[in-house]
């Protein structure tokens, strides 16, 4: 293997051979062929060899030339005019005298008489009000059924039908008689594969039916009530077997526990609403009742409509008209409610406000027919 290494020429044995040591070292050392040393070497000068590393000793093969000593440039000394000359000076002022000078030159700015400045005008139109968006109810813990009773149902038919249920999930008898006249199959077989088609469907859509109860049992306090309403009408159609007909009973006596549990804090939440002077938030809340049908008691009633007209006053702007009415025109006091006095600076928006719910509102409306 051949490997660079330093050495220093050390004596010269005859005319063949010189001896060697590794520079700056005793070993490695051994002999070179004058052959292969430059002209004019001495002992004692240093040179830069290749050599291969023997299992008997070191053979060096070649020398490699000596490193030329860089040259350096030549430069020009540069003679001035032997003329002195001053540094840079510089001098602090202190923050006082740099006060004094700035409010010094204040004072000599000319001053403008009154009659030259300008103001600018003012505008007395008011920034445009962001539509306000529909009031929504906080809404429950939406339903996500799982798919376990359905997929078991699934698995327990035989290996040939399964095909087939599978078609049918997410799909539709319609769509599958469409399939089927695509093929090309037996005279006779569409029917009665479209015959046990329609057992399959009602078997797999009450087996989702049944996913879909035991996710509302298991969060019927959460639920969104909306949907709790819907699984217990559908039930009519797709619980009949007798372990979905008992289910459908233990549902629909649940949801009337929540139905009551629910209709008492929606009447608390109103009274907090108004005692705490929230008229638009207790007009919302009254407009979503959770029991169908049920009324407000005549005291709350009473109490919400006068709070209502209350906050129906000349001192009121049209945008807060405008929201107070249309809160009023979906609640169930809203014939029930008479306005303070009108306010003073009517709107095209409160007027398109008031057009759009006159049906509804037809005591507050003749008002502002009456005073146009």
């Amino acid at each position: 293997m051949t490997n660079r290494l330093d050495i220093e020429i050390t004596s010269q044995s005859d005319d063949s051979f010189y001896t060697w040591r590794s520079a700056g070292a005793k070993e490695p050392k051994g002999t070179i062929k004058a052959s292969l040393l430059p002209s004019g070497v001495n002992i004692g000068d240093v040179l830069r060899v290749e050599a291969d590393f023997m299992m008997d000793g070191i053979e060096i093969t070649s020398v490699l030339p000596s490193k030329s000593k860089k040259i350096e440039p030549e430069f020009l000394e540069i003679i001035g005019s032997a003329k002195e000359s001053l540094g840079v000076t510089t001098s602090l002022v202190s923050k006082g005298n740099k006060k004094r000078s700035n409010k010094s030159r204040r004072n000599n700015k000319p001053t403008r008489s009154p009659e030259g400045n300008k103001t600018r005008p003012r505008s007395d139109k008011r920034p445009e009000q962001k539509k306000r968006r529909t009031y929504q109810p906080a809404r429950g813990k939406r339903l996500k059924a799982s798919k376990k009773r359905r997929n078991e149902f699934i698995s327990n038919l035989p290996a040939q039908h399964q095909n087939l249920a599978k078609e049918l999930v997410g799909s539709t008898i319609p769509e599958l008689r469409k399939t089927l006249k695509k093929m090309s199959l037996p005279e006779g077989c569409p029917e009665a594969l479209l015959d046990y088609a329609e057992e399959l469907n009602q078997d797999i859509k009450m087996a989702e039916w049944l996913d879909k109860a035991d996710s509302v049992e298991n969060n019927i306090a959460k639920i969104d009530l909306q949907d709790f309403r819907s699984v217990v009408a559908s039930s009519e159609r797709w619980a009949k077997s007798a372990e979905a007909i008992t289910v459908k009973e233990r549902l629909e006596s649940k949801l009337t526990e929540r139905i009551d549990s629910d209709h008492k804090e929606w009447l608390v939440s109103i009274e907090q609403a108004l005692k705490e002077e929230k008229t638009v938030r207790a007009l919302n809340l009254s407009s979503r009742s959770p029991k169908a049908g049920a009324q407000l008691p005549e005291n709350l009633g009473l109490q919400l409509s006068e709070q209502a007209g209350n906050a129906l006053n000349s001192l009121a702007n049209s945008y807060r008209w405008s929201v107070v009415v249309e809160a009023v025109a979906l609640s169930p006091v809203r014939k029930k409610v008479t306005p303070q006095s009108l306010p003073g600076n009517v709107t095209d928006d409160l007027k398109k406000s008031i057009q759009k719910h006159a049906e509804r509102i037809p005591q507050i409306a003749i008002l502002f027919t009456e005073a146009s």
